[in-house]
């Protein structure tokens, strides 16, 4: 048997849930406050090492991204068997090492590979903590918890930006690097100490047979076609990365050469509102997903159309503005509300596959996310820059970033198709069982 029910209630349920989640959140604004220094020091890295737009977009992109993905599957098989806890702790380990290296590359390949060290040792970390997620909370408020695991990035961002701008203006950009990897590596100590490993299914009233044989990537797939609205979710989700990852890479150098601002007057301020932004739209989303969902599962659907489609003409507005202020000022709500679809993507995911699933689930979303948004959204800004430079010189930037409109336009198309089968594919069995 895979699954069989418990002989008793598990009194852990309740005890302590929310304590995880906070430290898990702090596992995750590491993370990419590790990922996304780099972002904010674009200007300084691509001008000591003579660097193409193209380039720096694939350094701030696929070289990450591509890793991260790729390994993310593997490493979630690995999680939904293993002990989670100890596998994001030797996470965080790697990638904070890795951070460090970075800020001693001599070389834009030296670079590149310690990228592919961060992107390595984030791998382990999402996946897992998305299914101690899981074990944690009813299907009912899965989203919530879900959406405040998904403020990282955008607490990572605030942290990152700002300390990564400030560090970089005065020390240099090595020294951000190094000073922002260090400290992980106390967090890694702490999430070994002071975090347990809940049972398996436990929020579901079910525990896992741990003798059943493993469920991989093919079971997934599997999932996938016989249910429509996961694949439209996994769509929905990728396309707008791609509009998140590829605004993020780019806004720094944006206000740069639109505006003259360097990457410490303007990395403060971008990580202030992205940051803040961002997080209190990811939160909202989660949290209006679980409380309109209750009269319509498909709320937690129809609430990401809605928003989501509205940041685009204010996104669109900002990069046609020729005030930095002004355009600061319209970036602040599309920020908020072009995350909305963070927390409840991630939670009607967990309940559209298998419980022995989840980690991998989680982690082909990541993949999804990390190839089409975090690969693709940064390179393709790079290069539509460099297409455009020749007629638009420095303004060809603020072209090539309006032009991520597109994406998020076909994410609320994708949003909205998944409605049509969401509550039959939520209902359906699931074909491994």
């Amino acid at each position: 048997m895979d699954i069989a029910p418990p002989t008793q209630p598990a009194p852990s349920h309740t005890q302590g849930r929310w304590t995880i989640v906070g430290l898990l959140l702090v596992v995750q604004i590491f993370a990419n406050i590790d990922r996304q220094v780099l972002n904010v020091l674009v200007e300084p890295v691509q001008a000591e090492f003579g660097l193409s737009n193209t380039v720096m977009g694939l350094l701030t992109g696929a070289a990450f991204s591509v890793f991260y993905a790729v390994l993310g599957v593997p490493l979630a098989m690995l999680a939904d068997r293993a002990n989670r806890r100890n596998m994001i702790a030797a996470a965080i380990a790697v990638w904070s090492a890795m951070t460090v290296l970075c800020g001693m590359a001599q070389s834009a390949a030296h670079l590149i590979l310690a990228r592919i060290g961060v992107a390595v040792g984030e791998a382990g970390a999402g996946p897992a903590s998305h299914s101690i997620v899981s074990d944690l909370f009813a299907p009912k408020e899965r989203a919530t918890p879900m959406a405040v695991l998904a403020m990282g990035p955008n607490f990572g961002i605030l942290f990152g930006f700002i300390l990564g701008g400030l560090i970089s203006a005065a020390f240099g950009w090595r020294a951000a690097f190094i000073a922002v990897g260090v400290p992980g590596l106390l967090v890694a100590l702490i999430v070994v100490l002071g975090m347990r490993e809940p049972k398996r299914g436990m929020a579901d009233d079910i525990l896992v047979d741990t003798d059943a044989p493993s469920l991989g990537l093919g079971d997934l797939m599997r999932t996938i076609a016989a249910k429509p609205s996961l694949l439209f979710i996994i769509m929905g989700f990728s396309c707008a990365g791609m509009f998140g990852y590829g605004t993020i890479a780019w806004i720094t150098p944006f206000f740069h050469r639109s505006y003259g601002l360097s990457e410490g007057e303007i990395g403060p301020l971008i990580g202030l509102i992205v940051g803040i932004a961002g997080a209190v739209g990811t939160f909202a989303g989660g949290f209006l997903a679980d409380r309109l969902g209750r009269r319509d599962v498909r709320w937690r659907l129809w609430i990401i159309c809605i928003v989501g489609l509205g940041s685009v003409p204010l996104a669109v507005a900002a990069y046609l503005a020729q005030n930095q202020w002004l355009t600061l000022a319209l970036m602040v709500l599309p920020a908020s509300i072009a995350v909305f679809h963070a927390g409840p993507s991630f939670a009607l995911l967990q309940g559209l596959v298998h419980v022995r699933l989840r980690a991998v689930g989680a982690a082909f979303l990541l993949f999804c996310l990390n190839v089409v948004g975090g690969g693709l959204g940064p390179l393709y800004v790079g290069i539509m820059t460099d297409l455009l430079e020749p007629s638009l010189g420095l303004e060809a930037l603020r072209y090539a970033l309006l032009s991520l409109a597109v994406p998020m336009l076909f994410s609320g198309l994708f949003y909205f198709l998944a409605t049509r089968t969401l509550v039959r594919d939520l209902a359906a069995p699931h074909p491994e069982t």
